[in-house]
């Protein structure tokens, strides 16, 4: 019988490399183990031959329910939508997928691993929960629209609001109305605006906005009537993804988003629309909305300013405008007096938009004694608007350094029965030549009404037809019109 010998220095040896063996595999275990990231590892035909803790917490199942199984069967069951071990296995290279689970978004990464004959014999595949991620992507896309649009916003604003904001008020009723806007605007009331059409609503809404405390935050501005009726719900309280045909991708902020922790203006608040008014009285009522097409609920800080020229009350009274939103709204009701009823800010107001108009072109104008006394008797039925355009024609038209009378619109003198009665009294600062001038234009505008053509003005005034040429361009005179019979 043969003896077998001991060799100690080989069972050492042997020893050694187990013990080896046994620190790599802990080292590996605790390697899986505690990464945050979730990992799968499958053999060469996709059966799950191991699943580590984060993988439990991922998919909320215990590793010995998954184990054994084949990722095809997997999928029969429902406990993924698709496979990157599967297709890993398939096509023999590293493979990314986007996998959906519970409302949850994974992405998987399955890398083969082959042995020294090139044989496919693991597939390791690492998954991570990118939900909160998506979720924050959305949230920083969110806020970058919503800084895109404020800058839209604001340089909206910029261009609808008038060169100046400054508000010129002489008489005692309008005083009365600025120190009314001034005081209620350290409050945080809802407030009504209402006058005539070209009173100045914006601009006493704008004179609120800027002294309260929100004045670093926005003022948005939307126009309920120049809003199609089938858009003003999505455009007040935005929209989410797929919400309606033509919706933009990702969904749209609305204008009380916008006006969070500042001031929405809702001008021609009587023209919106019914199923409008009752989302707007439920935020009036709790501070909160949701998006169209969306079931979140937000909560937004926005102070209401609403303006209209309408009798809200009379809508009311017929059923077109509803009485709860109307006292809602009206918690401060603010009226600006039409510009007929202030006529002690007749002056400045001319005197200021006449400078202003000229400045921009680059000249000097003023107006006459006779031109301020026939605008301060006209009526100015679009109030502060129209005696702004008023002041931009005859400041543009002119060609005197000093307007006069029969240098305004038709609709102002209207009321005088003759023209000639507009040669005079002349400003004690006009010097004789310029008098003259004034004269002679007003002559030449008269004879344009009565005649055809040059020929019989000059006729008529009893010089040549070159010269009524050259007075016609010196005085930027239209040409006269044509009657064909």
């Amino acid at each position: 019988m043969t003896e077998i010998k001991k060799n100690p220095e080989g069972i050492t040896n042997i020893s050694y490399q187990i013990r080896l063996l046994k620190e790599m595999t802990r080292e590996r275990d605790a390697i899986i183990d505690s990464s945050s990231d979730g990992l799968f590892v499958c053999d060469g035909n996709a059966t799950v031959i191991r699943m580590n803790p984060a993988s439990e917490r991922i998919h909320r199942i215990k590793a010995e329910a998954v184990i054994g199984k084949n990722m095809a069967d997997l999928i029969d069951e429902g406990f993924i939508d698709r496979s990157a071990a599967l297709e890993a296995v398939k096509k023999k290279v590293i493979v990314n997928l986007l996998q959906h689970k519970d409302n949850r978004k994974l992405i998987s990464t399955a890398t083969p691993v082959f042995d020294d004959a090139g044989e496919l014999i693991r597939v390791v595949v690492s998954e991570k929960d990118i939900t909160k991620f998506d979720r924050l992507q959305r949230r920083l896309e969110e806020q970058q629209e919503l800084k895109n649009q404020l800058q839209d916003q604001l340089v909206e604003i910029q261009q609808d609001i008038l060169h100046t904001q400054k508000i010129i008020a002489r008489s005692a009723n309008m005083l009365k109305t600025l120190q009314r806007a001034l005081k209620v605007s350290k409050a945080d009331s809802s407030i009504l605006i209402t006058g005539e059409s070209g009173v100045g609503k914006g601009l006493i809404a704008n004179l609120i906005h800027n002294n309260s405390y929100r004045t670093e935050k926005p003022l948005i501005r939307i126009n309920c009537g120049a809003i199609p009726e089938s858009l003003i719900e999505s455009e007040l309280f935005g929209y989410e993804k797929g919400a309606f045909t033509g919706a933009q991708t990702g969904g749209k902020l609305g204008h009380l988003e916008l006006a969070d922790c500042g001031t929405l203006f809702l001008d021609e608040i009587a023209e919106l629309p019914l199923p409008a008014q009752v989302k707007l009285l439920r935020f009036l009522e709790n501070g909160r909305l949701t998006r169209l097409g969306g079931t979140q609920t937000r909560f937004v800080d926005a102070r209401i300013i609403a303006a209209t020229h309408r009798n809200l009350k009379k809508m009311v009274e017929e059923g077109t405008f509803r009485h709860d939103l109307y006292y809602r709204l009206k918690v401060i009701p603010i009226t600006i007096p039409p510009l007929r009823d202030r006529k002690e800010c007749l002056p400045p107001l001319l005197g200021h938009y006449v400078d202003y108009f000229a400045h921009k072109i680059g000249t000097v104008k003023r107006l006459s004694r006779a031109a301020i006394d026939e605008l301060m008797a006209y009526r100015f039925p679009g109030n502060v608007r129209e005696l702004m355009n008023i002041c931009e024609r005859v400041v543009v038209m002119s060609e005197m350094e000093i307007i006069d009378r029969q240098d305004l619109p038709r609709d102002v003198t209207a009321h005088t029965k003759k023209a000639e009665d507009a040669w005079g009294p002349w400003p004690a600062e006009m010097t004789l030549e310029q008098v003259l001038q004034s004269v002679e234009r007003a002559h030449l505008l008269d004879a344009l009404q009565r005649h055809r053509n040059q020929s019989q003005i000059a006729k008529a005034l009893g010089i040549s037809q070159p010269t009524v040429a050259r007075r016609m361009i010196k005085y930027g005179l239209p040409p006269p019109f044509t009657i064909t019979e």
